[in-house]
């Protein structure tokens, strides 16, 4: 178990111990592989199964790659469909294997499209004996208001927002005419993490801006208008969802960006 985790660890083996342990959990944090360890760990202590959890009978692993959408195009293995959340509904509808605890873990909840997720409030809403239903969600306020009022969330912060940093070749970039920012788009490697590492490089430095314009904190002056790095900022955020979800093309929604800096 990761120290940085021990908190939410501790918490929720002490709700298990004590018969409180909701039915349903949002696993919140943009470390999805980490936390995806921490859930499995937390499933097998549930089920007290010694034996690898994702061929336990009580435990039902949903994850976009194993949609219809995904299955026949090999290159989006972005949606959880409404199929999927019906077999999680036929799986709670069944007694346990063991008698114990009959678990769900969804992979990237925030990538359930409006009608699974429209279908899978009837999981929350009518849990059966002895359920637990765990979300792991890297943007989840992508998550409708109804599945996540009806669900705990435990975040898991992996970094301190100050320990962002904006690429360096970037700090040129964003000042430079437009020439100099086709050029760098043109040449960016965008592979790998790289293109969100600069989306999130980008928000932060913006958000330290706007915080300047506002008199929260002392920065540098600048030119930007309080509007437009409002502007700016929801772009950002927007773009990062699209990259997370969708199958974008990260060069043009560079170029785009860049045009707005």
């Amino acid at each position: 178990m990761s120290k940085i985790y021990q908190k939410q660890w501790n918490f929720l083996k002490n709700k298990l111990e004590a018969g409180n342990l909701a039915h349903a959990y949002i696993f919140s944090g943009s470390d999805i592989a980490n936390i995806k360890q921490f859930a499995e760990e937390l499933i097998s202590l549930v089920c007290n199964a010694k034996l690898n959890i994702q061929q336990y009978p009580d435990v039902l692993m949903v994850g976009s790659k194993n949609s219809s959408s995904s299955i026949k195009n090999e290159k989006d293995m972005m949606e959880i469909d409404i199929g999927q959340i019906r077999n999680v509904q036929s799986f709670l509808s069944y007694t346990s294997y063991y008698g114990g605890y009959k678990v769900v873990m969804i992979e990237h909840a925030e990538r359930m499209n409006i009608e699974a997720q429209h279908c899978f409030l009837k999981s929350l809403e009518e849990p059966k004996g002895k359920t637990l239903i765990i979300l792991l969600c890297d943007k989840p306020d992508m998550v409708l208001p109804t599945i996540s009022s009806r669900c705990q969330t435990i975040t898991f912060f992996t970094k301190n927002l100050r320990d962002i940093q904006l690429p360096k070749e970037l700090e040129s970039v964003i000042h430079a005419d437009l020439a100099e920012k086709f050029k760098y788009a043109k040449g960016v490697n965008l592979e790998g993490d790289y293109f969100n590492q600069i989306l999130d490089g980008l928000q932060q430095y913006f958000r330290n801006m706007l915080l300047g314009k506002i008199g929260v904190t002392k920065v540098a002056e600048n030119n930007y208008s309080i509007e437009k790095l409002q502007k700016i900022i929801t772009l950002l955020q927007t773009l990062s969802y699209q990259a997370k979800i969708y199958n974008i093309n990260k060069k043009l929604a560079l170029e785009l960006l860049l045009l707005e800096l």
